[in-house]
Order: structure tokens, then C-alpha cells, then sequence
């Protein structure tokens, strides 16, 4: 599988709010860079928390995917990213409260696979001040 595949099956998962078929699509060992987190994510038990707890903050979250380049075993996307906070949320400054607000931005993602077509590297960037302020959480 490519990894532009393997992204839009994860991509369709997320979008399905399905945390185990997205999961699935991991190397055991894979990372994950995302700028809410001050650590890497590392390895599919971290990986299934972070989705299960954004589809749990976002029960509404869905993903557009905008434009995809790719190449051998990498892809890059931009996606839009759009829904509606109704439960707590991990951030850089700990676990806030759900806000009941709306949020869309656009995201950046990297992905790399193994020879078996698993994602072994994902990198995430968005706009966490913007995500705030859409938040209500900071001015």
C-alpha cells in the first residue's frame, strides 16, 4: 500500500470516528509528531488513545482532504479539519474543559510508510493559537 493510500484510510476512518481500523494502519512501533503534545507519540497504544481522545473532544470531527502530494513510501497532505468541542481536551497547558465551540483550520501531514504499507513516521502541523482562540481559550 502507498502512503497516500494508507493516509486516506486513515483519513476515512477518522472520518467514520472508527479509532481501531485508523490505529490499524500503524506500524507497531510508529511515531508521531503533533504539536499538542510535548513528546512524540510512540507506538499504536499512544496512537489510539490520541484519536479516541480527539473523537471524544470532537464527536463532530471530520477531515477534507484539500491536496495530496506523494512520492514512493511519503505523502503530504493538507486537510481541513472541522468540529465542534463537546468534551475535555488535552492541550500544551493540560486538560481544558469542553467549550461547546466551533473550530476550523487547516492541517499539514506527513506520513511515511514501511514496505508493508504501514505508517511508521507522521508529522501534524496546524495552528494551535488559532485553535485556541477559536476555542475561546485564549484572546
Amino acid at each position: 500500500m502507498s502512503a497516500e493510500d494508507a493516509s486516506l484510510k486513515t483519513i476515512d476512518a477518522f472520518n467514520r470516528h472508527d479509532a481501531a481500523a485508523f490505529v490499524a494502519l500503524y506500524a507497531a512501533g510508529a511515531v508521531v509528531y503533533d504539536p499538542q503534545y510535548s513528546e512524540l507519540l510512540k507506538g499504536r497504544e499512544a496512537i489510539r488513545e490520541d484519536v479516541e481522545a480527539f473523537l471524544e473532544a470532537f464527536p463532530d470531527a471530520h477531515v477534507n482532504p484539500i491536496n495530496t502530494i506523494s512520492s514512493g513510501d511519503a505523502a503530504a497532505f493538507e486537510l481541513e479539519f472541522t468540529g465542534t468541542n463537546r468534551g475535555a481536551m488535552v492541550t500544551p497547558a493540560g486538560t481544558m474543559p469542553a467549550t461547546n465551540r466551533q473550530v476550523s483550520m487547516r492541517i499539514g501531514r506527513f506520513v511515511r510508510v514501511n514496505a508493508r504499507g504501514q505508517i511508521v513516521e507522521e508529522s501534524r502541523y496546524y495552528d494551535l493559537t488559532t485553535m485556541m482562540q477559536q476555542l475561546g481559550l485564549t484572546s
